[in-house]
């Protein structure tokens, strides 16, 4: 095997044990990718191993809320910006977005605002990942306190993710669409009760016909509970 397809293979098995929610060997796999991009100099390929690791430590702090994870996925989405920004690289508009992921964990949403605007301006095309761009920034915008602004880029991200369904891998697309239902589902649980049961089990039924939604099945538990923590 030449170490392009070293590099890619490494990167890839970094990806699916990420989504398989092992991620001890998601941020192993990412490292030795790390080290074959280098070699071979293939930088786009490194400033998005880069983001797979902001990834990985985004899902452990949420796990844990250690705050070290959170410093560490800040170091590689950085990382991922210079790099993009210094070879003049084709993904600007995805290092953005994981540095407004990275300010959401802080709760900066101010911040976080400020980068998935960035991220939607040097977005390339319209297509389903942008409606998933677009919902997260509403939900940026609901938490800052602008409701009725996110709420709407909410909605629209969740139209524009299924009107473009066809034309996407049906994961991608169940990742999205239920990650966006279940952001409504709890921004929305005190404000209208009655629409966030609804958008929950919109999620539910997603979430529970795709068996490869692991870590999407895990927040859904999470996420029920809380709901019925406030219920008690």
């Amino acid at each position: 095997m030449k170490n392009k397809n070293i590099s890619h293979y490494f990167h890839r098995l970094s990806n699916e044990y990420r989504e398989q929610d092992r991620l001890f060997l998601a941020k192993i796999f990412g490292h030795i990718a790390i080290i074959f991009y280098k070699i071979n100099q293939e930088f786009i390929g490194l400033s998005d191993v880069y983001q797979s690791l902001v990834l990985v430590y985004k899902h452990k702090f949420l796990l844990s809320q250690n705050n070290t994870y959170i410093k560490l996925a800040q170091n590689y989405a950085q990382k991922s910006l210079n790099l993009s920004q210094s070879k003049k690289l084709n993904n600007l508009h995805t290092c953005y977005f994981r540095l407004g992921e990275i300010e959401m964990l802080k709760n900066n949403f101010s911040s976080a605002i400020n980068y998935f605007q960035k991220a939607l301006k040097f977005y390339p095309k319209n297509n389903s990942e942008k409606g998933s761009y677009q919902y997260h920034l509403g939900e940026a915008q609901y938490r800052h306190g602008d409701k009725k602004v996110g709420l709407n880029n909410l909605l629209n991200g969740l139209e524009i993710i299924q009107e473009n369904k066809s034309k996407t891998d049906s994961f991608l697309i169940n990742v999205w669409q239920s990650g966006c239902l279940m952001r409504l589902a709890e921004l929305l649980r005190k404000d209208n009760p009655s629409q966030s049961q609804k958008y929950l089990s919109q999620a539910d039924k997603i979430i529970s016909n795709d068996s490869r939604l692991i870590i999407r099945k895990r927040q859904l538990t999470d996420l029920k509970n809380k709901f019925n923590y406030g219920q008690k």
